[in-house]
């Protein structure tokens, strides 16, 4: 017997088996998915979830805290990760907002971070610029080195290392030790006369900017 013969012949009492009466018909697989999954659907199982462990801050959250809001988007932010379910981080996304545009310093800042990574929402260099730039202007220290490496890589901005030098060089003197390694590496990139501009701006903006009291929190894992 042919080998053609031979596979054409267990293909189709494979067929017949499979497809006896009470078995469900067999479907080929095309290369398209079945099924569409709604996109949403994750997402508000987390965010479920957050709800039922914090129904309290929840509802302050719904009810315009700032506080609240940003709490409860960093939790969601924690869940997405810790059950890699990416698709979360669009109700991330969509509380931390509500906390930044009422000048929450700590959301202003997350809210950098999450257009400069890209995560729940489409990468824009420009808008995590500005974005950090509201939360240096009211004294955040890991704003103040984000845009500093901004300036220092020309992501999203003009490269610039005197500018580079003077946001890391605040955001140094506000104790964020990752920026004074960073400015350190600048000090020799820089012309003498380039240095002492920028070490001239940082006292001027030093004396404008306020200095938050609460100790630096590190951003998320990933952030």
């Amino acid at each position: 017997m042919g080998f053609l013969t031979l596979v054409i012949i267990l293909g189709a009492t494979l067929w017949v088996e499979l497809n006896q009466p009470g078995r469900e018909p067999v479907q080929l697989n095309t290369g398209e998915k079945a099924y569409v999954l709604d996109q949403r659907t994750i997402s508000h199982a987390v965010h479920d979830e957050s709800q039922q462990d914090n129904p309290n801050l929840h509802r302050a959250a719904e009810n315009g805290e700032a506080q609240a809001q940003y709490q409860l988007g960093m939790n969601i932010v924690q869940r997405a990760w810790q059950h890699s379910e990416p698709l979360a981080m669009i109700d991330a996304v969509e509380w931390i907002r509500k906390a930044a545009e009422q000048d929450h310093v700590s959301a202003q800042f997350m809210l950098g971070a999450l257009y400069e990574k890209g995560r729940g929402l489409i990468q824009d260099y420009g808008l995590a610029y500005d974005w950090y730039l509201r939360a240096a202007q009211q004294g955040n220290a890991l704003a103040m080195e984000r845009l500093g490496l901004m300036f220092a890589r020309g992501r999203g901005v003009t490269q610039d290392l005197e500018q580079a030098y003077v946001w890391l060089n605040l955001a140094a003197a506000r104790g964020d030790h990752l920026a004074e390694d960073e400015r350190n590496k600048l000090r020799g990139l820089l012309s003498d006369a380039d240095l002492t501009k920028a070490q001239e701006r940082s006292r001027a903006l030093d004396l404008e900017l306020p200095r938050l009291t609460e100790s630096l929190q590190a951003p998320p894992f990933g952030f």
